[in-house]
């Protein structure tokens, strides 16, 4: 199912996170949060199928400061998707960038339900940044599961879920990819 484009002056889902530069959560989860490699490689080789979902794509969202800082810019195209491994929702993603980053690398705006990993790590010249992670509070958790239709995710042991996020950069182009680690607590055993 491809979603429409929609202009709105709307902030991103993760804008208002407590993003922090550490990260102290349970251990299987550490290994997934401090991963530099691609995110879609790993989930490929933990399930049978993989599939992205397209939830949303918007432009002229506005930015945080803190994203503002990161991107170079006031406002972003932002593409939401889920990420699936055998038909379950693994990972929340959001992907911010520039309309100057779209024109460097017009198949942004053309993923669809295309992982933006399966893009950019094709780069040779790609690098990422450090990561910042947060952890959603109970009201940000809800909020996210109510639009991103996520209330049927299995989560016995009632955590809040981690996120991560970081700059994909290649020349002329950069991405603040933000990936929330859905709360299903067998999902991350390796």
């Amino acid at each position: 199912m491809t979603m429409p484009i929609i202009d709105a002056d709307i902030r991103s889902a993760d804008a208002n996170w407590s993003w922090q530069s550490t990260a102290s959560t349970i251990a299987m989860l550490n290994s997934w949060l401090q991963d530099t490699g691609s995110l879609t490689e790993r989930l490929r080789r933990h399930c049978q199928h993989f599939n992205v979902q397209l939830q949303a794509t918007r432009s002229h969202v506005k930015l945080s400061a803190e994203q503002q800082g990161w991107l170079g810019a006031k406002q972003a195209n932002c593409r939401e998707v889920l990420l699936l491994c055998d038909g379950q929702p693994w990972i929340y993603a959001s992907s911010l960038y520039t309309q100057s980053a779209e024109q460097a690398v017009p198949a942004l705006a053309g993923l669809g339900e295309r992982a933006l990993g399966e893009l950019l790590f094709e780069h040779p010249q790609l690098t990422r940044s450090a990561f910042e992670f947060a952890q959603l509070n109970q009201a940000q958790w809800q909020g996210l599961q109510q639009t991103q239709q996520l209330t049927s995710l299995v989560n016995s042991t009632q955590l809040l879920p981690w996120a991560r996020r970081s700059v994909l950069a290649i020349p002329q182009a950069q991405v603040l990819v933000t990936e929330l680690f859905l709360p299903q607590e067998h999902v991350y055993q390796e």
